[in-house]
């Protein structure tokens, strides 16, 4: 998982979160179809990007007054799959 971002399309995470064996049959890991119904709770978002910018991550006055709107009618799914799209690609040198 540390290099999965970018490596998939959007379509194909999609996928293999709701029923992952349609996309590797042999996958042992359990089905998600939930996260495609459920909307994002962004009550709390502007507060949790408020707490990562005290860890050093550089969100913005702006970004951080935006964030309830930018997740405005994404599921957990689209949240889930912009989380995996990002994991590895800050990594400057490759093996």
């Amino acid at each position: 998982m540390a290099r999965a971002g970018a490596r998939y399309s959007d379509d194909w995470h999609r996928a293999h979160l709701y029923n992952p064996r349609n996309v590797v049959p042999e996958s042992k890991m359990p089905a998600y179809p939930w996260l495609a119904a459920n909307p994002v709770d962004s009550r709390h978002t502007a507060t949790k990007l408020r707490a990562m910018r005290t860890l050093g991550v550089p969100y913005s006055d702006a970004d951080i007054a935006g964030a309830a709107d930018s997740v405005k009618g994404k599921s957990e799914m689209d949240a889930l799959v912009a989380y995996l799209q990002v994991l590895g690609t800050a990594i400057k040198n490759k093996r």
